[in-house]
């Protein structure tokens, strides 16, 4: 794994390292053997025999799977319409029905973003053809097994299914009541863009967030569809890491959601990801010049090489995430949560233990970041008489101090505070507080090898899910295969009757009094309120209207900061950028 030098491009990936998980879930040495990532190839159309009992019919077409041991894989099946020629930019439309029989051997392409040795599906086929997920069904078990959805991070800009980190086949292999779905969307300004002030912008009514209507479609096609492969569409369970716990997050108070899942686990990633449509209006004046577009069919007639690669030399300089204020999302999604729209839902959500530790050599650590970004404007607020942001501030910071923590630790905390924790923190409590049942965990065990000096970082929590270990980052040693295992227990706990709790393992659930979280690592326990202090002035800090702590684009704040920190190093990596581009 190489931390990259691009703040723009570290802020926005979700897990840009990317890892492998085996075939046979049954000792440490076989759950980290690497996996070979599967070449891409098309899945055809079978016009003679198959084994009937690797298929399962659907509305768009019967589709023939394979058995790799107890486990049946379906991988590309077509969720919607691919979003191409005049699909481009617009609401998914749901597949056309289908009599035909088809492969479902391959992944999808995956989804347009820049090419990084360092991140699998980058390197995997790419195409707009991405709309497709993958299933994993185990043949022991249940006959009708709960769904769990799983929703890939990346910074809405990069990832995919074709990444060997989220291969199902462990999960399903350990957990045979369980029938597990990884799902692809579209990404960057293909999943997300603002086309109001083109002409003809209005025939593409939400393309501020095509990505969350990918992921809509999806869910509806599993509603559906779902039964045929054993699942039980009446108890599905979506989850999803950064971007992708960003995602569910938002699921959860999407009215067009509704009733297409009863449960969610968003991990590092809240509503807090979505962004002002003005921090997108460079990406439209970029466009225009550089393709000479007057209108969105302009940008349609576009050949995608052409945009991908346009798109790849830029991507550090424009804004990725989905927009709200629209119809797809509301101006302040937090506002949802505060109502209490996900309080029908039931939540088990949570962050890693040092968030952002994951960045902490970018331009020579975490301190210098802090220095040019947060604390500019803590200080800017302060000096600007905000006496009440003062006075959380200032709470904070005692409370951290108070605990023994460091300055460049108190620095770490509050990054990670800033950038993922807080508003994780926030969805709980008013979920809490709107009579939604929901559970919170601090996931502890830190990263391995030559990247243990990071913690408990992003990401990190992937690898246990999926128990994908690759010898450095995550060891796979026995004792964290068991402790994948236990972690997988949980989900899978979470997913049948809504409690992750344990054999040996209460699990107690959050409520707005007595906090409980579940500490996950090698000493896994609950604990009551653990840093009540920090915690209490956090949800403070996040309360103040327009604070400074966690206001309208935050990350591209973060992003010019640290650019103007080191503008040497984001001109290298264009350099890197366009060379791998030609």
């Amino acid at each position: 794994m190489n931390v990259k030098k691009s703040v723009a491009m570290l802020l926005a990936a979700a897990c840009l390292c990317s890892f492998t998980s085996c075939a046979d879930a049954k000792t440490s040495d076989e759950w980290k053997a690497a996996a070979v990532m599967d070449e891409y190839h098309p899945n055809k159309t079978i016009t003679g025999n198959f084994d009937s009992r690797l298929a399962a019919k659907c509305v768009n077409g019967t589709f023939v799977g394979k058995q790799i041991g107890d486990v049946t894989v379906w991988k590309g099946i077509p969720f919607a319409e691919q979003p191409v020629g005049d699909l481009r930019f617009r609401a998914p439309k749901a597949p056309a029905p289908s009599n035909r029989v088809y492969e479902a051997y391959h992944f999808m392409k995956s989804g347009m973003q820049s090419i990084d040795p360092d991140e699998k599906a980058s390197v995997y086929e790419q195409g707009e053809e991405c709309l497709g997920l993958n299933i994993w069904k185990n043949t022991q078990g249940t006959d009708k097994k709960p769904v769990l959805v799983f929703i890939h991070g990346g910074g809405w800009m990069s990832g995919g299914t074709a990444d060997s980190l989220y291969n199902g086949y462990n999960f399903a292999n350990d957990n045979p009541d369980i029938l597990v779905v990884t799902v692809d969307y579209r990404l960057g300004m293909l999943g997300q863009i603002d086309l109001s002030s083109f002409p003809d912008g209005a025939e593409f009514k939400g393309s501020e967030a095509l990505c969350m209507l990918d992921l809509v479609q999806s869910l509806k096609w599993i509603k559906e569809n779902i039964s045929a492969f054993g699942g039980d569409p009446d108890n599905v369970t979506i989850s999803g890491e950064s971007a992708g716990g960003g995602a569910v997050s938002m699921l959860c108070v999407m009215p067009e959601a509704r009733g297409l899942f009863t449960k969610a686990i968003p991990m590092s990633g809240s509503v807090t990801q979505f962004n002002d449509v003005s921090n997108a209006r460079d990406q439209i004046a970029a466009l225009r010049k550089e393709f000479g577009a007057n209108t969105v069919k302009d940008l349609q007639r576009i050949p995608f090489p052409k945009l991908k690669k346009w798109w790849g030399l830029n991507v550090g300089d424009i804004y990725h995430h989905p927009l709200k204020g629209n119809s797809v999302i509301e101006a302040d999604p937090l506002d949802a949560w505060v109502r209490g729209d996900s309080s029908d839902i039931t939540i088990m959500q949570g962050h890693t233990a040092n968030e952002f530790r994951y960045y902490i050599t970018v331009f020579g650590g975490l301190e210098r970041v802090y220095d040019a970004v947060c604390k500019g404007k803590v200080l800017n607020a302060l000096e600007n008489g905000d006496a009440e942001y003062a006075a959380a501030y200032r709470e904070y910071n005692d409370a951290l101090r108070t605990a023994g923590r460091s300055e460049a630790d108190i620095s770490h905390a509050y990054m990670d505070d800033y950038a993922f924790n807080a508003g994780m923190l926030y969805q709980a409590e008013m979920h809490a507080k709107n009579g939604g049942k929901g559970f919170f965990y601090t996931f502890e065990k830190g990263y391995d090898g030559d990247y243990s000096y990071m913690g408990a970082a992003h990401a990190i929590d992937c690898f246990y899910m999926f128990g994908s270990f690759d010898g450095n980052c995550a060891l796979g040693t026995d004792e964290e295969v068991e402790l994948s295992r236990k972690f997988q227990r949980m989900i899978a706990n979470f997913c049948k009757t809504g409690d992750p709790s344990t054999d040996g393992l209460t699990w107690p659930e959050y409520k707005n009094d007595t906090k409980y979280r579940m500490m996950i690592g090698m000493n896994m326990r609950a604990e009551r309120d653990p840093e009540s202090e920090r915690n209490a002035a956090v949800m403070k800090m996040m309360s103040i209207k327009d604070s400074p702590f966690l206001g309208e684009g935050n990350e591209k704040t973060l992003i010019e900061g640290a650019a103007k920190l080191d503008p040497e190093a984001v001109a290298q990596l264009k350099a890197i950028l366009m060379e791998r581009q030609k």
